[in-house]
């Protein structure tokens, strides 16, 4: 696929927000390159290739492309240090109200964005999109940390699209979908690690020590992990090793 000013970098979870997000984006103009990340504790990762070639068929391999499943999980364990060995109590003091299910949520949807620049410099795209709806209450997909990643790639020339972050209505979801000529249903993978936050009213102490845990622990290291992936990129397919 020919890369050009409209090109996308969609991280394609496999789910219905990201699926609506490829047909939003593409209908709109863009050309994407999808991909998934598989962190070693997902269940059923490899599906998100039926939704990808869905996609492929009904727009054409000229509007979309499938990069496939890459493996985050060595880079992933990287942020595992900065936690698992520290008392509860310490974790509290240093950061606040963190909690274990969105620190897993936080380091790998962190690792996904450091390996979407390493592809986006790599290709030569200037635009990354996901399926992020502020309703799902994760931190991550929170305004609070939506704009740490936005901030993350414009310091690498590259702007963050999210197509479907206002959305707030399931329904309405599966209609666009039905609009879009596709039967609304996905076999969505699974990460066993992954909770959200309750919801409509998420505890604001954790949304706070979450950032707070971006900031000033996570937020340092993200670059030099980048580098380090730009010199892993060793063979002629622009796959990354390791």
């Amino acid at each position: 696929m020919e890369v050009n000013e409209k090109s996308v970098l969609l991280m394609l979870s496999g789910g219905k927000d990201s699926f609506l997000s490829a047909c939003r984006l593409i209908e709109s103009g863009h050309s994407l390159h999808m991909v998934t990340y598989d962190n070693g504790c997902g269940f059923k990762t490899d599906s998100a290739r039926m939704v990808a070639s869905r996609i492929i068929d009904r727009f054409g391999k000229d509007k979309a492309e499938f990069l496939g499943v890459k493996s985050i999980t060595g880079t992933w364990r990287r942020f595992f240090p900065l936690i698992f060995n520290e008392k509860p109590s310490e974790i509290a003091r240093k950061y606040g109200e963190i909690t274990y299910s969105q620190f897993n949520c936080l380091s790998c949807r962190t690792t996904m964005y450091t390996y979407s620049i390493t592809l986006c410099k790599q290709l030569g795209i200037k635009f990354i999109a996901e399926g992020a709806r502020e309703v799902q209450a994760f931190v991550i997909e929170l305004k609070e940390m939506i704009k740490h990643y936005e901030e993350l790639l414009e310091r690498h020339g590259i702007k963050l699209i999210t197509p479907v972050y206002d959305l707030t209505c399931n329904w309405e979801l599966k209609n666009e979908l039905m609009e879009s000529h596709f039967v609304p249903k996905t076999l969505e993978p699974q990460c066993i690690l992954g909770f959200p936050l309750e919801s409509p009213t998420p505890d604001p102490d954790v949304i706070d020590g979450t950032v707070k845990f971006y900031v000033d622990a996570m937020k340092d290291k993200v670059d030099s992990i980048i580098d380090c992936l730009c010199r892993k990129i060793l063979d002629d397919k622009g796959e990354l090793n390791g």
